[in-house]
């Protein structure tokens, strides 16, 4: 379980930390609501990162909490890990991209390791049930 909560309050952090990001460029940029046209703005990165949190966090958190109760192998505590790091892999790679309209690599590692991560954790859950 301590593993699966680490990782949790990990990806939690991120979130917050995102979201008060956000609200800083809001106020830089006295745009209140939406975003500026402009792909290489600090407040559409820093908007696309925190949805992008936002998308995957919340279901990796019910997964680690869940197997964090479990009995697993310990694979899974590597897979709980590489997910939370490739999470910030992501929003590393959106802040510090050039522009949103070109691909970054640590947004494309960081994304592949949040899927093979995260399909292993389901594969996880459903081995507890089978």
């Amino acid at each position: 379980m301590t593993i699966a909560i680490y990782c949790i309050a990990a990806m939690a952090l991120l979130i917050f930390v995102l979201g008060f990001w956000v609200s800083i460029q809001r106020g830089r940029t006295n745009v209140i609501t939406g975003i500026e046209a402009d792909p290489t703005s600090g407040l559409n990165k820093a908007v696309r990162a925190h949805a992008n949190a936002a998308e995957f966090v919340p279901i990796l958190a019910v997964l680690m909490l869940y197997l964090g109760t479990q009995d697993v192998a310990a694979w899974v505590g590597w897979a709980m890990i590489i997910a939370a790091v490739s999470r910030y892999l992501v929003v590393i790679g959106f802040l510090t991209c050039a522009t949103l309209e070109k691909p970054h690599v640590l947004k494309a590692v960081g994304a592949l390791g949040t899927y093979l991560a995260g399909i292993a954790l389901v594969v996880a859950a459903v081995m507890t049930v089978a």
